[in-house]
């Protein structure tokens, strides 16, 4: 049944992409697909199409990259196209209330979080940054307020100990499209019931800045690899050995009785680099400084010449 429902797909990022691919190859196919314009990227800022409209065009579903949601045209091509439902999967903007109320039906969202917790641009990195156990995915009725429409159905994802963003949002990604055919198929036989977000418990997350990344060696060292975690996609976490700006791109924590001050090289070794924190120790594993490749610690610790007792700032 889910296959035969019409709709009109908005999405730009990497998630975004996993989750309509995993749609197309259930043969739940979007009748349009709505992305942002490209964009210059990368170093020599190339202008380059999003995840979506690199997808799209693979698989021939007819495409719109609209400067802006607002216009008249885009709107009219929007409503000679009668989708009896939007889904809205990362796009990155918001959606007018004009837009909104197109579809016949109304427009879905997918959002990875338990919603009313995580709402906003960043639920995946704001997870792993808590600390948090688990997440999950929801699929909800899209209103004029972020995030905020009712709940159609949820599901519970476990964060293991080893998720980092990227690990996390593919797997959240993937296990949205089941999901959302399954809710897909609840609205078109009717059997669907909008559950409100109790404001309550809404929790509001935001994109992250540059100094998000700054490491701050007097936190706790489980803190610390969580904002390592979490940062991966941007700004990646971030210290500085002397003047050079080193990312740091992969850690553990080193379950022995810390002696040093915060920020002190303890140990180095083809294991890493053993840094101390407030509470507890981390063991760097992986580096990129600036302006050179990504490489291990303990590359960096023999092309650099790190000495126990120096300090990261």
């Amino acid at each position: 049944m889910a296959d035969k429902i019409r709709f009109v797909y908005f999405g730009s990022s990497q998630f975004s992409r996993i989750v309509l691919e995993a749609l197309c190859d259930r043969k739940v196919i979007p009748q349009l697909v709505i992305s942002k314009p490209d964009k210059p990227k990368g170093r020599g800022m190339m202008t380059l199409p999003t995840e979506i409209s690199s997808f799209a065009k693979s698989r021939n579903i007819p495409l719109i990259k609209p400067e802006s949601l607002n216009s008249r045209e885009f709107n009219e091509t929007i409503l000679n196209d009668k989708p009896d439902v939007f889904v809205i999967v990362d796009y990155g903007h918001i959606i007018p209330a004009a837009l909104i109320s197109i579809p016949d039906i109304f427009p879905l969202g997918v959002h990875p979080s338990l919603l009313p917790k995580y709402r906003g641009p960043a639920p995946i990195e704001y997870a792993i940054m808590n600390g948090d156990t688990n997440t999950g995915i929801t699929i909800f009725k899209v209103n004029e307020k972020v995030d905020s429409g009712g709940i159609i159905l949820q599901k519970n994802i476990v964060i293991n100990d080893n998720d980092d963003y990227f690990s996390l949002r593919d797997r959240l990604a993937f296990q949205s499209s089941p999901l959302l055919v399954e809710t897909i198929s609840k609205i078109k036989s009717n059997k669907y019931e909008l559950i409100p977000q109790n404001e309550n418990d809404a929790v509001l997350t935001r994109k992250f800045k540059k100094e998000d990344g700054r490491i701050n060696w007097v936190l706790p060292a489980l803190k610390i690899r969580n904002i390592i975690r979490a940062t991966l996609e941007w700004p990646s976490a971030y210290t500085h050995y002397k003047d050079l700006l080193i990312k740091i791109l992969d850690a553990d924590i080193i379950k022995t009785f810390n002696t040093g001050l915060p920020g002190t090289i303890m140990a180095v070794s083809k294991e890493g680099i053993t840094v101390a924190a407030k509470s507890g120790m981390l063991r760097i594993k992986k580096v990129k400084p600036q302006g050179k490749n990504v490489m291990s610690a303990w590359s960096f610790v023999c092309g650099y010449h790190l000495s126990v007792g120096e300090k990261f700032s």
